[in-house]
């Protein structure tokens, strides 16, 4: 896959931020990553019954906080500037193993 710059710099300061996160703030941004928008009481439910986490606003503030989702009407999205590189790159698995083997920091 080749990438653009503005794509290549997107994945940089991704990695960063994918680097800070906790594992349930990985799980939770890799759910969101793979559905792009999802309601927010599907989402706390998803959270808690398939992932565990307990207190998944909790988990979805810090991701906003850290701008790689943002929340809408009563849902939450991933962040706009993400969004082309979701384009390129359509699961979380792909953007993993793509982070690993072409960006080291």
């Amino acid at each position: 896959m080749k990438l653009r710059g503005e794509e290549l710099a997107a994945l940089r300061r991704l990695k960063q931020l994918i680097a800070s996160m906790t594992a349930e703030e990985l799980k939770a941004f890799g759910y969101i990553w793979d559905n792009i928008s999802v309601g927010e009481i599907i989402y706390e439910r998803d959270m808690f019954r398939h992932y565990g986490i307990e207190k998944p606003h909790v988990v979805a503030r810090r991701l906003r906080e850290l701008g790689v989702v943002e929340r809408g009407e009563g849902c939450y999205n991933l962040a706009r500037w993400l969004r082309p590189l979701r384009r390129r790159i359509r699961y979380f698995s792909h953007l993993l193993r793509l982070l690993d083997k072409y960006l080291v920091l």
